[in-house]
């Protein structure tokens, strides 16, 4: 599957946990969604996908996502037995 990760944090003000809604969707409206902690995200990124980015690209997007709260990486390849073993859940396309 090609398509977009969309990542971005949705804790509330003054929480002392970091929450981060994550969505993988493919050219044809697939996604596959999933909130986790910070630590969480960090293993999804770097353990758990195999995504084709050098160490500097992961690093600069995983920044990103906890400096600014939201990072976008287009051009993604994923399969769909990764993202759902990864935890992540499928939705289908609405309409």
């Amino acid at each position: 599957m090609h398509g977009t990760l969309d990542i971005r944090r949705n804790s509330n003000l003054g929480s002392s946990i970091e929450q981060y809604q994550v969505r993988y969707e493919d050219l044809r409206g697939d996604s596959f969604v999933g909130s986790m902690e910070k630590k969480e995200l960090h293993d999804l990124l770097y353990e758990k996908l195999a995504m084709n980015m050098s160490d500097v690209e992961l690093d600069r997007a995983y920044d990103h996502v906890v400096r600014d709260g939201h990072v976008r990486l287009p051009e993604i390849e994923m399969r769909e037995e990764e993202l759902a073993g990864a935890g992540l859940k499928f939705l289908a396309p609405e309409g």
